[in-house]
C-alpha cells in the first residue's frame, strides 16, 4: 500500500509503521540478512516520506508460536502511543501466517472501546499472499485510493525491495504489481488505485 501511504503523507496525515517480524529467518534459503531487509524497509519508507517506523523482534513465519496477548499489547502500545484514528492491517485470510496472526492482535487491539481512538479500520492486500489462499474466502474490496499520480513513488519504494522482487510471471513481480494498480484502478474509473476492504468505520 505504498502509494496510500504517500496519498496520506501528502495530505498532512501522520503515518506510522510497526513491523512485527523480521521477515527473513524462516527461509531456507536466506535472501538476506535482518540490518539489511530493515535497512530496506527503513529506505522505501522513507522514499515515500514515512520515518515513522517501529521494528519487533518476534521470529519469521513463527508468530502463531508468540502469546497472542504479547502481539495484542504490542499493536495496542503502539497505537496508542501515536493516538492512531486510522489502522491498516493484512486481509484475513492471506496465506501467511503472520499476516493472519498480525491481522487477529491488530482487531483486538483496535476493538471500539468507548474510550478508543481509532474510528476506521481496514484490511490491505498483500500479492503471493493475499491472492494464493486458495479455497478460503477471496478479498473483496470495497474502498478504492487512487494512486495515479503516486504511483512512481510505490516504484520508487519497491526498488529498495530489491531482494524480494521476482521475474514476471511471478506475482511478486513490478509487471504484476503494475498489472493489479491498472485493474483495480479500472474497476472504478481510475488509471491506478490500491483497493482495500473495510473492517469497520465508526463515526461519532
Amino acid at each position: 500500500m505504498g502509494g496510500t501511504i504517500r496519498k496520506l503523507i501528502e495530505q498532512n496525515n501522520k503515518v506510522s509503521v510497526l513491523f512485527l517480524s523480521d521477515g527473513v529467518t524462516s527461509r531456507e534459503n536466506l535472501r538476506e540478512e535482518i540490518e539489511l531487509r530493515r535497512s530496506s524497509s527503513i529506505n522505501a519508507l522513507k522514499s515515500i516520506g514515512c520515518s515513522d517506523i517501529e521494528f519487533c523482534d518476534y521470529p519469521d513465519n513463527k508468530l502463531d508460536s508468540i502469546p497472542l496477548l504479547k502481539l495484542c499489547k504490542t499493536v495496542e502500545s503502539h497505537i496508542r502511543s501515536r493516538n492512531t484514528e486510522i489502522v491498516f492491517t493484512h486481509f484475513p485470510f492471506d496465506l501467511n501466517i503472520d499476516h493472519r496472526r498480525t491481522q487477529e492482535a491488530t482487531l483486538v487491539a483496535c476493538r471500539p472501546n468507548s474510550d478508543s481512538l481509532v474510528s476506521e479500520l481496514y484490511f490491505f492486500e498483500t500479492v503471493s499472499s493475499t491472492d494464493w489462499k486458495f479455497g478460503d474466502r477471496r478479498f473483496s474490496p470495497n474502498l478504492f485510493i487512487d494512486i495515479t499520480n503516486q504511483f512512481q513513488n510505490k516504484l520508487l519504494a519497491l526498488q529498495h525491495y530489491e531482494a524480494e522482487i521476482n521475474a514476471f510471471p511471478n506475482a511478486r513481480s513490478i509487471l504484476s504489481i503494475e498489472s493489479l494498480a491498472n485493474f483495480r484502478g479500472a474497476s472504478v474509473g481510475f488509471k491506478k488505485a490500491e483497493a482495500f476492504e473495510l473492517g469497520f468505520h465508526r463515526i461519532k
